[in-house]
């Protein structure tokens, strides 16, 4: 059975807010060190896998859909092409757009939708 891959970063996120957990109480729980849980916000590490059971159990006990957070390949390769490709003020922005919580992403394509119109 082939591993299923998450954006551990918007994921973790999320459940802090979610949860209203600072990062301490987040790595308590979670038994793993304030600055790991800062490495996966930054997007510099991923979880260990002794680590994800008990994080996506904590998802789900925070009402998060641990399916909205399934890794998008495509999503990975318009990354990759815009470092490639010169498109820094772009590629800037779908970064961030990458470490926003799935709330703000929704607020950010609602703005979007208006400024179009």
């Amino acid at each position: 059975m082939k591993k299923q891959a998450y954006n551990w970063q918007a994921m973790v996120r999320d459940i802090m807010d979610e949860a209203f957990l600072p990062q301490e109480e987040m790595a308590a729980k979670l038994k793993v060190s304030q600055q790991t849980i800062s490495n996966w916000l930054n997007g510099m590490r991923r979880p260990k896998e002794e680590s994800i059971p008990e994080l996506l159990k904590l998802a789900g006990s925070s009402g998060i859909e641990i399916s909205s957070y399934v890794a998008n390949p495509e999503f990975d390769r318009i990354n990759e092409y815009l470092s490639k490709n010169r498109g820094r003020d772009l590629k800037r922005l779908f970064d961030l757009y990458g470490k926003m919580s799935k709330a703000n992403r929704l607020k950010f394509l609602r703005h979007v939708e208006r400024m179009g119109r």
